[in-house]
């Protein structure tokens, strides 16, 4: 139980790779979400993309935790 805790809690790369690029797309696209009377359209678009590109990463990697201490947590991310 404690494992699949820290499984969640410590972000593998098939939730932290989608959340950078809906930043990068959110930071890219805010002006046009402000100038563009429907530009508020790629807000969802940008959402549903990063929940794509979620999906799509998770099976190719899985992260394992081997050992933890309070000094830190060695994993291992191993490509599938």
């Amino acid at each position: 139980m404690r494992s699949k805790l820290r499984t969640l809690v410590f972000f593998t790369p098939w939730v932290s790779i989608p959340l950078a690029a809906l930043a990068l797309v959110l930071v890219v696209t805010s002006p046009v979400v402000v100038l563009v009377p429907f530009g508020w359209l790629v807000v969802p678009a940008a959402v549903a993309g990063a929940v794509a590109l979620a999906l799509w990463i998770r099976p190719r990697y899985r992260l394992s935790i081997l050992d933890s201490s309070p000094l830190g947590v060695f994993y291992w991310l191993q490509r599938r």
